[in-house]
């Protein structure tokens, strides 16, 4: 385990979107997994950390379940917190 690390690129959505912008790059150790990205997130954005732990994340368009699914910097990561309307 020599520290590799890769770079994530991930979607963000509603509220999320509207406090980071539309995207925002993390630096992951290899091998991550989906269950990596949150606390990853909210290292980088600690003020938002309860909406990003509400959040679901999707992989390559098709939400996670358990979190343990292996990333690639190719995959397209998306966290899409709740959001409420009428």
């Amino acid at each position: 385990m020599g520290g590799l690390k890769m770079k994530l690129t991930v979607k963000l959505f509603a509220m999320l979107g509207e406090q980071l912008g539309p995207t925002v790059t993390i630096d992951v150790a290899q091998p991550n997994t989906a269950a990596m990205v949150k606390p990853a997130l909210c290292q980088q954005a600690p003020a938002l950390k309860t909406l990003i732990n509400n959040a679901r994340i999707a992989v390559n368009q098709e939400f996670i379940v358990d979190g343990q699914q292996v990333l690639q910097s190719t995959d397209e990561v998306a966290l899409i917190p709740p959001v409420s309307g009428g």
